[in-house]
C-alpha cells in the first residue's frame, strides 16, 4: 500500500494555475537571480547619488556672497582654458551655493564633466566621466558592465522575468484560507524562529510588502531597456498615439562660442522671464555641428525631472524652433514618459519615496538569495525522505 504524505495531498489539491505559477517562480527566479541581485544593488547605491555627492564632494559647493551668476560664455571659456578642452556641450546652473557644471562630450572615449564657480568663473574640478564611481554603477545597472548590445537586452528581459516572478510570487503567497494563523504567516516575520523559518519569512513576507514598489521600479526600468515596451506604454497612455523619436545629429563636431556670445543672449532672455536662478536648474545646451541647435532647459523642481521643459533655438538667428509643451498640457503618454525617470529612481515624492525605493532595492536583491535557500532546503528534505542522503 502506497502511503500518501500530507505534502503530496496538498500538492494534489492545488490548482493547475498555482502549480504553473510555482514552476515559473522557481525556475525563472533561478535563471535571472544574479542579474536581479546586481541591478538591485546598483539601484540601491544610485538612489542617493545626488545627496552623497553633495556631502562628500567639496567641488559641488560654491559661496555666493551676494554675487550674481556670471554669463555662460565666461564659464565656458574659463573651463576650456583651464582644462584644455576644445569646446563645451552645456553650461548647467544648479541654484544658489552650487557650482555650475560644464560638460564636454566631444570625444566619446574621453567624456569630461567640469565644475566651475558660477560667481567667480574659477574652475574647481574636472572629472573623466568613465572614472566616476556613480557612472560605473549606472553602467552596471543598465548593462552589467558588458557591451551595450549584449548587456542592455540581458538586463531588460531579466527585469521582465523579474516582473513575472513577482506576480507568481503573489499567487504563491496568497493563503488558501484566511485564518489567524495564515495571516500571521503572511504578514509577520518571526525573528526568534529557526534560520529556516526566518529565511522563509524574509522571502515570503518582505516579498509581499515590497511587491507594488518593486513592480513600479521594474516596469519603469523596462521603458529604458525595451523600445517596443516604451512604445506600447506611450500608445496606451496617450490614447493610441505614436511617439515620434527625436532625430540624432550625425555630425558631432562641437561649435565654439560665437563672436556674438549667443549663449549669453539666451541666458539674458531667460532671466527676463522671471526664472528663479537661486533655486531652479537652468541648462544652456550648445549646438552640435552646423545643423545643431541651441537648447534652453528650465527645471522648476530640482531633484525631479518631469516638470523640466526644453526649448530649441536656431544658431545665429536664435529663432525659436521648438517649444516643449508644459507637463500639465502634455498628453497622457508624454506625461508618463516624463515622469518615468522620477518613478524609477524614487525621487517623485522627495526623500520619503527615495528611502522606500532604497529599501525595496535591498529587498529585491535579497529575494533571489532567500529563494535559493528555500529551494535548497526543500530539495535536501526531499532527498532525505527518499533515502538518498
Amino acid at each position: 500500500m502506497v502511503r500518501i504524505t500530507s505534502s503530496k495531498l496538498l500538492k494534489k489539491k492545488r490548482s493547475l494555475f498555482y502549480r504553473i505559477s510555482a514552476w515559473l517562480h522557481l525556475w525563472l527566479g533561478l535563471v535571472t537571480g544574479i542579474v536581479v541581485i546586481i541591478v538591485s544593488i546598483t539601484g540601491a547605491i544610485l538612489t542617493f547619488e545626488e545627496e552623497l555627492r553633495y556631502l562628500f564632494q567639496p567641488y559641488q559647493h560654491a559661496e555666493s556672497q551676494g554675487r550674481d551668476f556670471l554669463p555662460p560664455s565666461v564659464l565656458a571659456e574659463s573651463v576650456k582654458k583651464e582644462f584644455q578642452v576644445p569646446g563645451v556641450s552645456a553650461v548647467i546652473y544648479r541654484g544658489e551655493g552650487r557650482t555650475a557644471v560644464v560638460p564636454w562630450y566631444g570625444d566619446r572615449k574621453y567624456l569630461l564633466v567640469n565644475f566651475v564657480d558660477p560667481y567667480t568663473g574659477k574652475p574647481v574640478h574636472s572629472q573623466k566621466l568613465d572614472d566616476d564611481f556613480y557612472r560605473i554603477m549606472i553602467i552596471g545597472h543598465y548593462q552589467l558592465w558588458l557591451p551595450r548590445k549584449i548587456g542592455k537586452p540581458v538586463v531588460a528581459y531579466s527585469t521582465l522575468i523579474f516582473v513575472i516572478t513577482l506576480i507568481t510570487g503573489m499567487v504563491l503567497w496568497w493563503p488558501k484560507k484566511w485564518t489567524k494563523r495564515s495571516r500571521d504567516q503572511s504578514f509577520l516575520i518571526r525573528v526568534r524562529s529557526s534560520f529556516k523559518r526566518l529565511n522563509y519569512d524574509l522571502h515570503n513576507v518582505l516579498g509581499f510588502y515590497s511587491l507594488l514598489v518593486a513592480l513600479i521600479l521594474a516596469l519603469t526600468g523596462m521603458v529604458y531597456g525595451m523600445e517596443w515596451f516604451s512604445d506600447a506604454v506611450y500608445w496606451t497612455a496617450s490614447g493610441g498615439k505614436k511617439f515620434e523619436y527625436t532625430r540624432v545629429m550625425s555630425d558631432t563636431t562641437l561649435t565654439q562660442v560665437s563672436d556674438h556670445a549667443e549663449d549669453d543672449v539666451l541666458f539674458s532672455r531667460l532671466k527676463k522671464t522671471g526664472v528663479d536662478l537661486d533655486y531652479e536648474h537652468i541648462t544652456i545646451g550648445y549646438p552640435f555641428g552646423k545643423a545643431g541647435t541651441w537648447s534652453v532647459s528650465v527645471n522648476p523642481k530640482p531633484g525631479t525631472r518631469y516638470l523640466e521643459t526644453r526649448d530649441q533655438f536656431e544658431q545665429h538667428s536664435l529663432k525659436l524652433l521648438d517649444k516643449e509643451v508644459p507637463y500639465s498640457e502634455a498628453n497622457g503618454g508624454e506625461q508618463l514618459r516624463r515622469i518615468n525617470y522620477d518613478l524609477h529612481v524614487g525621487s517623485i515624492g522627495g526623500l520619503t519615496t527615495k528611502i522606500i525605493a532604497f529599501l525595496v532595492c535591498v529587498i529585491s536583491a535579497s529575494l533571489p538569495i532567500t529563494g535559493l535557500i528555500v529551494w535548497l532546503g526543500k530539495k535536501k528534505k526531499s532527498r532525505k525522505k527518499a533515502g538518498l542522503t
